[in-house]
């Protein structure tokens, strides 16, 4: 029983990370504006790769999810409890999109180009000195 108690402990703490993530980012009738902004996410090419990398392989995740026959928690045996895994997969990625278009978005606003580091000290030496 204990070890039953401690997994369910660990599936609600999960839970519970979730969702204040998503509420930390503002996640709700905002994101649906946002998906509008993906393509221009995408094909910016002051967005970083790794941030491109991880909306695509978030939304890709989702997708292939949802339409794999493979689940944590399959519909055939616990019927609708089954969905309950495949929302929070589609929480997750949509979450992860959401965190990043909201960094891009920043960013346009201060206009700042990511591959730019700032703050440091370079000197050009030139041989003739």
């Amino acid at each position: 029983m204990k070890k039953v108690m401690k997994v369910i402990d660990f599936l609600l703490d999960g839970l519970k990370r979730i969702l204040v993530r998503f509420k930390n980012a503002k996640f709700g009738l905002l994101f649906i504006i946002n998906i509008f902004s993906i393509p221009d996410f995408i094909t910016d090419r002051t967005v970083n790769i790794i941030s491109k990398f991880k909306v695509i392989f978030s939304l890709g995740t989702a997708i292939l999810y949802m339409v794999s026959g493979i689940d944590f928690i399959p519909e055939m045996i616990t019927g609708v409890f089954g969905f309950i895994d495949d929302i929070l997969v589609v929480v997750w990625s949509l979450g992860i999109v959401n965190e990043e278009l909201a960094k891009y978005k920043k960013s346009i606003k201060e206009n700042i180009d990511p591959n730019i580091i700032e703050g440091v000290n370079f000197h050009i030496k030139d041989d003739k000195e």
